[in-house]
């Protein structure tokens, strides 16, 4: 399995950028061990076209157990808004010793966009991801990458496979908040920048 995660990321990071301008659900992805549960609201700037975005991410616990699932709406040429929908499912690949308790998963999903076009996506990705702490203050930075197959409706139907290369950082505070920054490199660019609402259990 890590062996074909690992051959279909390397091919997609050389495949061409796609140039459509299609809303984008799962970038920045977000994902990694340890993925908080609860509510995480972020905006978001994806590229090409600069689209400005939010996006809802609930998961009801720390991936990689679960389901998340993604709700947003991102800009769209001529004024317009397009909605996104997606759901993300994971399972642990390892976890090794020493300092930070890095650990390693894989991903994948389907998600749409919809506004006066039609986009499905269907990402699958590898992330590893790390722990630390410093006072009150815990660190959770990953680095991954995931390839998509995205099926367009623009004009007529087409297929594009991109590479995206996933960045992140978590940082989580004693009072339960949990500050997130993501970035995709690739084919669906982007930045994102939220936060976990607290919950009762943190």
């Amino acid at each position: 399995m890590r062996r074909v995660l690992g051959l279909t990321l390397a091919l997609g990071l050389f495949m061409p950028a796609g140039v459509s301008a299609q809303a984008l659900w799962d970038s920045p992805s977000f994902m990694a061990p340890g993925a908080p549960s609860g509510l995480t609201m972020a905006l978001t700037d994806s590229d090409p076209a600069d689209q400005l975005g939010f996006i809802g991410i609930w998961r009801r616990a720390p991936a990689p157990v679960g389901v998340g699932f993604r709700a947003g709406i991102s800009e769209a040429p001529g004024d317009n808004l397009r909605g996104l929908f997606g759901i993300d499912v994971s399972g642990s690949l390892a976890s090794f010793e020493g300092a930070g308790n890095p650990a390693a998963l894989w991903w994948t999903g389907a998600g749409v966009g919809v506004g006066d076009y039609f986009t499905a996506s269907f990402p699958l990705g590898l992330v590893f991801g790390w722990t630390g702490t410093d006072g009150q203050v815990s660190f959770m930075p990953y680095v991954g990458g995931h390839v998509v197959l995205d099926v367009l409706t623009e004009g007529q139907d087409d297929l594009e496979l991109n590479g995206v290369l996933d960045l992140g950082l978590d940082l989580g505070f004693s009072s339960g908040w949990i500050v997130r920054f993501g970035a995709g490199v690739g084919g669906h660019e982007s930045l994102g920048i939220g936060f976990r609402i607290p919950t009762a259990g943190r």
